[in-house]
């Protein structure tokens, strides 16, 4: 793709790329990855612009990207506080069907720098106030400006993907006389965060001492009377927002009530998520599937033993990983039985998502009586996530975990697996007999990566939040739903309601594995369709039909 084919920039803080790239947090790297791969699938003329990490002042141990990475030879600089920063800029293509999508991340990670400065893009999400403005002043001001410099002079559509990238409206602004309604024409905006406190503020004598120069006379008409709000200032100059399901864009419109909103659900790359088991098993009986998505419908006539085949294999590899770190179990390693390893036969229930309050990671484990009496000698149950020494809720939560598998040890096999990767979300989303969901809702703004384990035949067990309301509806018997009252009482009333609903689900879901086998395999089926409709070459066709300009 040449620079003057560049129709789409979709700018985000992170991709995912892989495990070993530091340029993504979760979800919202591994969703944009997905996009982009699709566009390159399906020949749609975007890139992406985001920023790259270098994660720690060392050269010697500081990420250096590698021969996957271009080194372009272009630099902008970019004017913060009283001084001029160097931005660099590297390359990487992601190659598909009919064509290639470049993405672009942005350095100040250059000699030419002062070493603070060189710091602005050390690591994703900065914490302090001062450093996060910066980097999403280079990531917006910036990636518009290194458009320019690449030749990229026919973007059509400037793709906001989160408020982090919002600023780019700023140097938007300043091209066309700042004239609001022309900056729209060219902006649209997806939001993915339905918490108040997920939406980047910054203090507008902060904003004005970093930025100075950018912002505009009437700043504070679109992003806020008080304070900067990123959303709002990418809300007021696109034409067009999205939420990521339908239930989310309930939620935005009620956050935002002056704006109007645009259901987009999110879906997942097919071929990147499901494993060589399934796709062997597709290409056999469902030619095209990998471009052709809604050819999954008909996974339901794909034999059972079929099925239950390529599940196996993969639940192997799962089984084979966990029974290998025998230091993620609650109990010693040396005091270990080999009844207290995993085994292929036990239904595995895996709980994989960050450890933070409203995701609600030791709901399952809420009566450990009662899912003692349900489970005993017919569960194993995995927790995964990526948590950081410095997060207390998180490693009270690894403690409690630890705690709890301790007490069902003997009855329930429990593992708790650290460093919770793209690697291990494949090995997870593919191996897993049940993916279990329960967010407070309606906190869960879209998930995907029940999406990823459907595709593989995983079972989801899921509160109503998020994509599930939709999934579930299109086809109930693909996996179990719980949960549907939403209590406006104190948090544990919440908990121990919800916690009663999972456990009746539970009990239901024990009993079809153990008993009902051919119902099993039919959803397992059920689950797979739901690739037709939850994937990413799906959503990519909804926004160039809705929200993309490509002329």
């Amino acid at each position: 793709m040449t620079s003057d084919n560049v129709k789409i920039g979709y700018f985000c803080m992170e991709f995912a790329l892989k495990s070993e790239i530091p340029n993504y947090a979760g979800g919202l790297g591994v969703l944009a990855t997905d996009i982009l791969k699709s566009c390159a699938d399906l020949g749609v003329p975007a890139c992406g612009i985001s920023l790259m990490y270098h994660v720690n002042e060392d050269p010697k141990t500081a990420f250096k990207p590698g021969p996957e990475f271009k080194k372009r030879s272009e630099t902008i600089n970019i004017h913060i506080e009283d001084r001029n920063v160097k931005v660099g800029v590297w390359e990487y293509i992601i190659k598909g069907e009919k064509g290639s999508v470049p993405i672009y991340f942005l350095d100040t990670n250059l000699p030419e720098n002062k070493r603070w400065d060189r710091d602005i893009t050390k690591n994703l999400y900065a914490s302090d106030r001062y450093t996060r403005l910066c980097q999403e002043g280079i990531l917006g001001i910036g990636g518009v400006r290194m458009l320019r410099a690449f030749g990229c002079n026919n973007v059509q559509t400037f793709h906001m993907n989160e408020g982090h990238a919002a600023f780019l409206t700023l140097e938007l602004l300043k091209g066309l006389d700042y004239k609001d309604e022309e900056v729209k024409e060219k902006c649209v905006f997806t939001t993915h965060t339905p918490i108040p406190a997920g939406h980047d503020r910054f203090d507008y004598k902060l904003a004005n001492n970093v930025l100075g120069g950018k912002l505009p006379w009437h700043i504070k008409k679109l992003a806020g009377e008080k304070e900067l709000n990123t959303t709002k200032l990418a809300l007021s100059l696109s034409k067009m927002a999205n939420s990521v399901s339908k239930k989310h864009c309930e939620v935005c419109k009620k956050m935002f009530p002056d704006f109007a909103f645009e259901a987009i659900t999110n879906g997942i790359h097919l071929k990147s998520w499901v494993s060589d088991t399934f796709a062997k098993l597709f290409d056999k009986h469902l030619k095209g599937w990998q471009n052709k998505p809604e050819k999954l419908s008909d996974a339901v006539n794909i034999k059972d033993q079929d099925i239950k085949k390529a599940h196996l294999e993969n639940k192997k590899k799962l089984i084979d990983y966990i029974n290998s770190h025998k230091d993620c179990f609650p109990i010693s390693p040396k005091n270990m039985k080999k009844e207290d390893l995993f085994d292929l036969n036990t239904l595995t229930i895996t709980f994989a998502r960050r450890f933070v309050p409203y995701k609600r990671p030791l709901l399952l484990l809420h009566d450990l009586e009662r899912l003692k009496k349900l489970g005993s000698k017919k569960l194993q149950l995995i927790f995964a996530g990526p948590y950081h020494p410095d997060n207390e809720f998180a490693m009270e939560v690894i403690n409690q975990l630890i705690r709890r598998g301790l007490y069902l040890h003997g009855e329930i096999r429990l593992v708790i697996l650290p460093d919770y990767n793209l690697d291990l979300a494949r090995l997870l989303t593919q191996g897993s007999d049940v993916w279990l969901n329960a967010p407070i809702p309606p906190l869960e703004a879209s998930g995907t990566s029940g999406m990823k384990a459907a595709i593989n035949g995983g079972i989801n067990l899921s509160i109503l939040d998020g994509w599930w309301p939709e999934a579930y509806a299109l086809n109930p018997k693909s996996g179990w739903a719980f949960g549907q009252e939403i209590l406006k009482k104190v948090q544990t009333d919440q908990d121990k309601i919800d916690a009663d609903a999972l456990y009746i689900a539970l009990e239901e879901v024990i009993d079809c594995y153990e008993n009902r086998p051919e119902e099993w395999h039919e959803r397992m089926k059920r689950a797979i369709t739901l690739g037709a409709t939850f994937n990413t070459h799906r959503c990519v066709e909804e926004y160039m039909e809705k929200m993309w300009k490509t002329e």
